[in-house]
């Protein structure tokens, strides 16, 4: 942990995507994703996540995510009706807790960070 490493964008690709799960009766192809960085207390992790478009819950009820939009156009609808949109460049802040309904608009990558402590 104690130096600096770099992981090319390329190196993304040869590293091993797994499956991700999907909503209950989804059948689009399932989506991907590679964890890039992993804290040595395990409480935090990077990596990248791609699919195609979808509607589905969000429910964050082990971590606090950032996610980075790569490519795509994602809607995010609160449990409250308020609807927040981002894209390419934009940073989206999910907290531990979280309750909402994930739409994506067009095929998504994003670099996601997670944090599972307090």
């Amino acid at each position: 942990m104690g130096k600096v490493r770099v992981v090319r964008g390329a190196d993304h690709e040869a590293l091993p995507w797994t499956e991700t799960p999907r909503p209950e009766g989804d059948t689009n192809p399932p989506g991907e994703e590679v964890t890039s960085f992993k804290s040595g207390d395990g409480q935090f992790m990077v990596g990248l996540w791609r699919r195609v478009p979808e509607t589905g819950p969000m429910a964050l009820d082990d971590y606090h995510e950032v996610a980075l939009i790569l490519e795509g156009d994602v809607e995010v609808t609160d449990e409250d009706g308020s609807v927040h949109r981002a894209g390419p460049g934009d940073l989206l802040i999910t907290p531990k807790g979280t309750k909402a309904t994930w739409h994506a608009l067009t095929p998504i990558k994003k670099v996601w960070m997670i944090y599972t402590g307090d």
